[in-house]
């Protein structure tokens, strides 16, 4: 597992399952497709939230 942001826990837009956990999750790219439902999410700054009420805010 690789991951280019530090202690940030990753969590899929749809099913909410936690992508720093799925086999090959790397952090490194732009995209990552949820093993879980094959939601495409976006890895990369702007979407890191404090909480998942602010996630749910925006």
């Amino acid at each position: 597992m690789f991951n280019s942001f530090f202690d940030v826990d990753w969590y899929c837009d749809r099913c909410n399952s936690c992508l720093n956990n799925q086999e090959d999750f790397d952090g490194h790219k732009y995209i990552w497709e949820c093993t879980e439902c094959g939601h495409k999410n976006s890895i990369s700054s702007a979407n890191i939230y404090e909480s998942e009420e602010d996630f749910r805010d925006t």
